[in-house]
């Protein structure tokens, strides 16, 4: 039977040392870290999220403070504010709200970010620092997905890890953060799955990591005995939130297992936070 890991006691332990961090700043500055979280319409995902940053930023003394665009706004007025928000030093870092309404391209939304202000740490620059293998803001889920293993002294050297779900926020840099561990890894997606061999991958995974939205996808005879398995899915079915893989058949063969809730999530959170220090530290000239 698989060790069920704590997400959220991971996540409390780092928001402790964020605190300790943020009055540390406070007390010689007399500033705090600011993030500013960008909504558009009222997508209750969204809504749920923001919520959750703010009482995360609340207990650990960073200011957080929303910008509500009007759904209707055009593309010019958004990357705008954004530059407003990029020239106002009070602001730390920013992070914006997904999915954004037809007509507005992600991407160039993203990139209008500075680099150091960019929370989620998806900015085209931060990404490609992952490259250079000196990432210092880091996307938050991959980010999540790493310090568990580390808690929990899962090193990825050497192992066999695969990834279902290729992602430009998930999959794709996590499979570049596990490369540059030294995993020998691979990123499944829609083309295996159309060719029918995903299992002939995940049965020899030593470490499997799911973010592909399909409720309960993985099933029990889809990984290997003893594998360390990071379910990275959220999904609401029939009113109950369950991760992508059936933790009930899984947890039977696995190692270790993250659950859903309660897993990635709350680790996920707690790296936007310190995504939020670390911001503060670049534009202060403390890295």
């Amino acid at each position: 039977m698989a060790e069920v890991i704590d997400g959220r006691k991971i996540a409390m332990e780092m928001q402790r040392s964020i605190k300790e961090k943020v009055e540390d700043l406070e007390s010689v500055s007399g500033q705090r870290p600011k993030l500013v979280s960008i909504m558009t319409g009222s997508e209750k995902e969204a809504e749920l999220y923001v919520r959750v940053q703010k009482k995360t930023a609340d207990s650990i003394g960073i200011v957080f403070d929303t910008c509500e665009l009007d759904e209707n706004i055009k593309q010019g007025e958004f990357i705008r504010k954004i530059e407003e928000l990029n020239r106002d030093g009070r602001v730390t870092a920013m992070i914006v709200q997904h999915p954004l309404p037809e007509g507005l391209d992600y991407d160039k939304v993203i990139s209008a970010i500075r680099p150091e202000k960019d929370a989620e740490g998806i900015h085209p620059y931060n990404l490609g620092r992952i490259f250079r293998r000196d990432a210092y803001i880091v996307p938050c889920t991959p980010g999540a997905v790493m310090k568990i293993l580390r808690v929990n002294g899962i090193d990825p050297y050497g192992k066999d890890v695969v990834i279902l779900g290729h992602s430009a926020i998930v999959g794709k840099p996590l499979s570049l953060m596990m490369l540059n561990e030294t995993a020998t890894t691979a990123v499944c997606h829609i083309g295996t799955a159309e060719k029918g061999n995903i299992t002939d991958y995940t049965r020899k995974a030593d470490i499997l990591v799911v973010a592909v939205g399909k409720p309960e996808m993985v099933k029990g005879d889809w990984i290997k005995k003893g594998a360390a398995v990071i379910d990275v899915g959220i999904n609401n079915v029939a009113g109950k939130i369950v991760g992508d893989v059936d933790f009930g058949e899984v947890s039977e063969k696995a190692s270790v297992i993250t659950p859903v809730p309660g897993g990635v999530g709350p680790v996920t959170v707690s790296v936007l936070m310190r995504n939020v220090l670390r911001a503060y530290g670049v534009q202060h000239g403390k890295v």
